[in-house]
Formats: C-alpha cells, structure tokens, sequence
C-alpha cells in the first residue's frame, strides 16, 4: 500500500489535525487490528488508525508499543485490541460495516513533516511470511504480524538515546551458557504443545533481553526437535567479528631509549603512531607497564657479604644435604622509619556526583612527620595455631616535650608541646637501654629465655655498635642472652621492616586522621597495637624467598620479590615455618665464596 499526499487529505493542516482511517483488503486472511501514531510537530498531532476484521478463527489482538524520543518531538506507535469479528471503520462513516475484509502484505510507509513541506511517501518491497513463520508468530504471540518500517526526515533524527543514556540496553549478545538457560526456561513454561500465554515476555524480562532474542532462541529449538536432532540453541555468530585489528609493528619498542618510555605520549611520538593505538596494545598486553624503584648500589664486596649473610641463616643441622632456614624465633629487627601526617597524593574512589575531595597544607614540604624506632620479632604459634608471642616489641617515637615558650591562639605559654629530637648515636643508644631492653624482658616468651636473642640492625653510623660497652652492662642487668648484629650494608631486602612491615604500617596509618603530631604518633601506635601476627609471619617467609633469590642473583639485588600465596597456604593450614634451599643452589654459593677473587 502507498499513501500519497492526496490520500491523506488536501492539505497538511487537516492532515496534522484529523484522525484518518486507512484499509488494504484482500482475498486470502483477514486480520483486525488498530495502529495508532501520533506524529508531534510543535501543536499539531496527526493519528493514523488503521482498523480491519477477521472472517474466520478467533479474534487476533497484541499490543507493541514503542517510543521514539527525538529533542521535543515524540512518536507513539501502538498495536491495541482490536473490536469484535466482522466490524470495520470505513474512512467517510467509522461506523459502517463491511464484510470479508482481508489484510495481506501490509506496507506502510510514513513521513512526518511541516506544514511548509512536501509530504512524501514510498513504497518498501514487503517479506513474506510463509506458512509455517505464521504459524510460528501466531502461536508465540498471538497475532499474523510483520515488520512496519516508518521512515523520518533526517532533521528529525537527533539523538534517539539522550533520555535513555542511563538505561540498560537490552539488545545484547548473550552467550551459550545464557541461551542454554534461556532455552531451559522455556522448557519449564511449555505445555500441550505450546507455550503458555506470556512466556516470551516474561522470559525475557527475567533475562533483561528484547523478546525477539527469546523467540530467536525458541525457534532454533524448536527445528531440532522436529528435524529429530539434539536441541542445539548456542550462537552461530563467527567468534571473530567486526574489522581487523590496525596492525602495529612493535618491534620497533626495544630500540626507543629507555626515557622515552615512560609515558605513553612519549612512546607514541617515538614510534609515529597515535596515543590510542600504543593504549591499545598496552590493553591487549602487547605492552607492559612496569613500575620502577631505585636500588641500592652493590659493589662486589657488598654482593660477597650478602652472600654470607644468606648462608648464615640456613640451619646447621639440615647441610649439605637438604639446607633449610631457621625459623628465626630468636632474631629482633630493628630500624628507624618517618611516619609521615598524610601523602601529597592519595587516591580515592568515589561516587560519580562526589565532589573531588580538598585538602590544604601550609608548606606541602614541611608537612607534620616523626621518626620512631620499631622493633619486631618473629610471632610464635603453638601447635593449635593459638599466638602465644605476637612478635611485637615496641615503637618509640624520638620526641620530647617541652613548654612552649610563648603564647599563641592555639595554646597559653607554658604549654607542653611534643618536639622532635635529633637521632645520633647517644640517643639510639639509650632508646636500646631504656626502651627496647625492657619491653624484651617484659614479652619474651618464657620458654625462649635461655636462648641467645640477636638485635638485628642496619649500618646507619648512629647505630651502636656490636661491642657497645654501656649497651652490654645494660643486658648483664636484663639476666638475658642479648646481643647485637649488623646486617650486610647497602641491603634493606635482609630487614623484614624495610622489606614489607614499615609501608605496610605506614599505609594503615593513612587511613587516620592525624591533625598534629600526637595524633600521628598516637595513630601509629594504634596501628601498631592492632598489627595482625599472622601478617607479620608472613613477612618473615618473604624475608627468606628474598635470601633465596639473593643467592640465586650471586648476591645482587636485581631480582623481583617472590610471591608464594602464602595466604592460600595459612587457609590451607599448610604454611611452613621456614623455607628449604636447593641444595644445587647452596653448593653453588659455597664454591662462588670460596673461589678468590
């Protein structure tokens, strides 16, 4: 069926007024049914009914309705109950009836325009149904329908999906196991050779799918079932769709030096491609990001020492033959770490309508931090898992208090104020007596006290030395076996604190709000206080996987932390106690230190 300007009336103001009333009749199937649209130019409105009747059969009705939003226009278009058998609206008398109307290959096509502009109409070439698609549409949904294609000016094809940008498309490609659970959905709804009334969209609905898509996957099993074949409803879409991937010669990466890598502007420059192609091969994995500290410099005898140092702390007993490391009970790490008040960048997640957060600092180079001294030990466990020494020794901040020495809008004169004092050899020294010793004589498990505890620290030229006279009478008072050791120098990676404990507290400590200096402290101790043992173990296995790479690396330190999902292992109840050691490896560390230099 066409419609032309002259069909519609004698001009476009009765057009976009009126409601006009059209048939198409023919001799094979009769079908009653009633379109609606409403076409919205500024005040005028234009409704297209179209109303026919069924001869034969039951009474075929449905209703689709979709809308199309276009800036302030809108377009209705509806499929309502039809009236009873027989009945037809004529165009001039909606009340006459006329008898055997029939509906076949409907082809409406419709522009909307103004009042200053033509009116055009064209004609689609229609696809036919055949039998057996009839029968299938009219036992899915109840009606002998087809496709209707309106078609618009193009100034009316704005921007259809404005009001429905936060909506969840539903036309979406869903994967076998979805189509198997789609199917198996239909199966349970199927009864006396049919489904039963509202299945398609109830199905779909559960699915967040268009109906279509249920009825594309019932179809398909239904023609296995009558070909008598497995009912197969997964995708026959290739696996490899859409157009081919740009391809970029890569090979060109390792020739760009190294500082011209670092951004992914930098590296596009270098290699003449764009920005988005090089992110895209960096999400394909072509490229990877990698980040990158600093190290320590290793001179050779350093890498020697190192090496000592890891074979020191295999168990005697267990070499040559199956070297293992000692659980360390006995050693005491020590070191000196600034906690900082908070970090110039943080990271956040927030809603999308959350204002970025605002935060103000006098000089961001003079922001509140303290130095504190931290000892730990390796946490013991009896054989029931049950933490009889935490490991945790203590934390000193190296501070004092001292009045203020005048008045300020913060606090009268007088006031004692927390200061932060100079760390020198003196001062480390009477922290180890008045502070560290204690707190050992006070927390050391009373089964380990007979044993020799060593005092683990680093070569910082404030440390006191091994043979520090005042330090020793401070032990012979304790009535323990206490001693000190100095690690390999240039080595953080041989101190479980630099090796994981100390970010790992100071990243807990940013989660507080620290105003001032107490607060900092007090929220580092905090911190502290509530350190998980089991975490604190766990470090001390990483500080024995990093001994087994240090000696795997002859000593250097170019090696990566290893990971060995030692919180699987504790789940398990699995997690050792202390690692094993090649023996391979081992008597290659023996034969490298005793080969002269």
């Amino acid at each position: 069926m066409s419609l032309g300007s002259s069909s519609l009336g004698s001009s476009s103001e009765s057009i976009l007024a009126d409601d006009l009333y059209l048939f198409v009749v023919d001799d094979a199937i009769q079908v009653l049914g009633q379109i609606e649209r409403e076409v919205h130019h500024a005040d005028r409105t234009l409704d297209l009914n179209f109303v026919a009747s069924i001869q034969e059969g039951s009474l075929i009705a449905g209703q689709v309705e979709r809308e199309i939003h276009h800036a302030d226009r809108t377009f209705d278009l509806n499929f309502v109950a039809p009236i009873h058998e027989g009945s037809l609206i004529a165009e001039d008398d909606p009340r006459e009836r006329q008898e055997n109307p029939v509906v076949h290959a409907l082809d409406v096509n419709l522009s909307s325009v103004t009042r200053e502009e033509e009116f055009n109409q064209g004609i689609d070439d229609f696809l036919n149904y055949d039998v057996d698609q009839m029968e299938y549409d009219w036992h899915e949904y109840g009606v002998y329908t087809n496709y209707v294609d309106i078609l618009y000016d193009d100034d009316e094809v704005l921007n259809s999906n404005q009001e429905d940008a936060n909506q969840c498309s539903r036309h979406k490609d869903l994967t076998d196991r979805e189509r198997q659970d789609v199917y198996e959905e239909l199966l349970q709804r199927y009864h006396k050779g049919a489904l039963k009334k509202g299945s398609t969209n109830a199905v779909a609905d559960k699915f967040n799918i268009h109906p279509r898509t249920v009825q594309r996957v019932w179809k398909r099993a239904r023609k296995c079932m009558k070909d008598g074949v497995p009912v197969d409803v997964s995708s026959r879409k290739p696996k490899n769709t859409g157009r081919k991937k740009v391809s970029v010669d890569l090979s060109m990466v390792a020739s760009v030096p190294l500082l011209q890598m670092s951004t992914i502007r930098s590296l596009a420059d270098n290699l003449g491609i764009s920005k988005s192609t090089v992110h895209r091969c960096y999400k394909d994995g072509l490229i990877k990001r990698q980040s990158n500290t600093l190290k320590p410099y290793l001179k050779e005898a350093n890498k020697t020492e190192r090496l000592q140092w890891c074979l020191s702390m295999l168990d005697p007993s267990s070499l040559p033959n199956n070297p293992k490391f000692i659980e360390m009970k006995y050693i005491i790490h020590t070191d000196e770490k600034w906690f900082n008040a908070t970090k110039k960048d943080r990271n956040f997640y927030l809603l999308p309508h959350e204002e970025d957060p605002y935060r103000t600092v006098q000089n961001k180079n003079a922001m509140e931090k303290c130095m504190l001294l931290c000892g730990v030990g390796l946490p013991w466990f009896d054989d029931d898992g049950n933490c009889i020494f935490d490991g945790k020794i203590g934390i000193w901040p190296f501070v004092r208090k001292e009045p203020a020495q005048r008045s300020s809008q913060n606090r009268p004169r007088g006031t004692l104020i927390t200061k932060p004092i100079k760390v020198d050899r003196d001062t480390s020294r009477s922290f180890l007596i008045s502070k560290v010793l204690p707190a050992i004589q006070a927390k050391w498990p009373q089964q380990g006290r007979h044993e020799t505890i060593w005092i683990q620290q680093d070569n910082a030229p404030s440390h006191v030395r091994s043979n520090d006279e005042q330090f020793n009478i401070a032990v012979q008072q304790t009535g323990l076996d206490i001693r000190l050791m100095n690690q390999p120098p240039n080595s953080p990676d041989m101190n479980c604190l630099d090796l994981g404990f100390f970010a790992s507290l100071q990243s807990l400590t940013c989660r507080r709000v620290s105003r001032n200096l107490d607060e900092l402290i007090e929220n580092v101790e905090k911190e502290f206080n509530e350190y998980d043992p089991c975490t604190l173990r766990r470090v001390f296995l990483t500080l024995q996987g990093c001994m087994l790479e240090v000696m795997k690396s002859d000593g250097g330190n170019r090696y990566k932390i290893p990971h060995m999902s030692k919180e699987k292992l504790e789940a398990l109840g699995i997690l050792p106690k202390s690692l094993s050691c090649d023996r391979q490896l081992y008597e290659k560390v023996v034969e490298l230190l005793n080969t002269p230099a």
